[in-house]
């Protein structure tokens, strides 16, 4: 939903509209898109966000048209075929996706603006269209699945996934519902203004996440240096406080220098933060966890570190480095052990889709 902000405000501002909007409902094999993804189609033609990257993008179109012009009313499609078959028609990933297809409605604003305001949402769709109910961060609720019994339920299964990311088909006794969380976009939290610092902001923000950077040398922590970023200024205990970390942030310290290093790893191991990495040879790693250990930290906590931080992809330089550790940062997120796609032994389960829906 989120990478689809800047083409609505453009078509509000244009007056472009009414909308049909596809929706991800499931996933099974390689799908391109995550349940959650979302396509959209203006009355003008105009098309924002994509269901498959492309192969299938085409006939999906068509029934969003159908939807718009009134020949059709929201409805589900199927997509899917057998990887001997996947070069020759649909999905060249050997995949299988269910789409829903239905006109934007006022529910879609309001979880747009939830969305846009980066606070997480619920949301959830009948898979015949005919309802949404929206679940907001304070506990109020918009919209209704046409069953106070269904409403509840949902409501309770939301938010059990809160805060997400989190999307699922759902079958109910009332029926099939399609619930997502949508989360807000992941913190990276760096601390250390060095080079593989300023290679780490910079892919971090072209994948989505919100990136602040610490340091208390000034000559290092400048603008120009983190252009995408937010800066703070100060020892990491004087400019943080572990309750501002949440679960959707990850820390990485590149100090390289204990006076640094162990102020910045107590204060991410005191927080619910789902990565905490940490730069430097497996010498100042055991040195760092002995100083951990005697500031009062037990041996669950030190585990928690990923340390050295980053995957083994080789490369020295900073931008190489920096790629690594976003890597395994992105795949403890997603729960992956950051193998190699060619070298996996089996395929994960087919079935329903849980956990990363919506995108970042």
């Amino acid at each position: 939903m989120r990478e689809l902000i800047s083409d609505i405000h453009r078509w509000r501002q244009a007056g472009v509209g009414p909308w049909a909007v596809a929706t991800i409902v499931e996933t099974r094999g390689s799908s391109l898109r995550p349940a959650g993804s979302r396509m959209l189609l203006s009355a003008s033609g105009e098309v924002a966000g994509s269901v498959s990257s492309g192969c299938v993008d085409g006939e999906v179109i068509a029934e969003l048209e159908a939807v718009l012009s009134g020949q059709a009313a929201p409805h589900l499609l199927s997509y899917g075929i057998s990887d001997a078959e996947a070069w020759e028609v649909q999905l060249a990933c050997g995949g299988a996706i269910e789409v829903l297809v239905e006109r934007w409605g006022e529910l879609h604003d309001a979880l747009l603006e939830e969305v846009e305001a980066e606070r997480p949402v619920g949301f959830a769709s009948r898979l015949d269209g005919s309802s949404h109910l929206l679940y907001r961060a304070d506990g109020t609720t918009l919209g209704s699945l046409g069953d106070p019994a269904l409403d509840a339920r949902v409501c309770g299964d939301l938010r059990a996934a809160w805060p997400g990311p989190y999307a699922s088909r759902t079958r109910y006794p009332q029926g099939e519902v399609f619930v997502e969380v949508i989360a807000p976009p992941p913190v990276l939290l760096i601390f250390g203004a060095t080079d593989i610092g300023a290679a780490l902001a910079e892919l971090a923000h072209v994948v989505g996440f919100r990136v602040i950077v610490s340091d208390a040398r000034r000559t290092f922590l400048r603008a120009e240096r983190f252009p995408h970023a937010e800066l703070r200024l100060g020892w990491p205990q004087k400019v943080f406080k572990s309750e501002e970390l949440g679960t959707g942030w990850a820390v990485v310290v590149l100090f390289h220098d204990s006076k640094f290093d162990v102020p910045a790893l107590t204060l991410a191991l005191n927080s619910p933060a789902f990565y905490i990495g940490l730069l430097g040879s497996p010498r100042t790693q055991a040195d760092r966890r002995q100083a951990l250990r005697e500031a009062g930290l037990d041996e669950r906590a030190l585990a928690r570190i990923f340390g050295p931080t980053g995957l083994d992809i080789g490369g020295k330089e900073p931008a190489y480095i920096a790629l690594s550790i976003l890597a395994e940062v992105v795949a403890v997120r997603h729960r992956r052990s950051g193998e190699m796609m060619s070298q996996r032994v089996s395929q994960r389960p087919r079935g329903k889709t849980r956990g990363r829906g919506g995108g970042l």
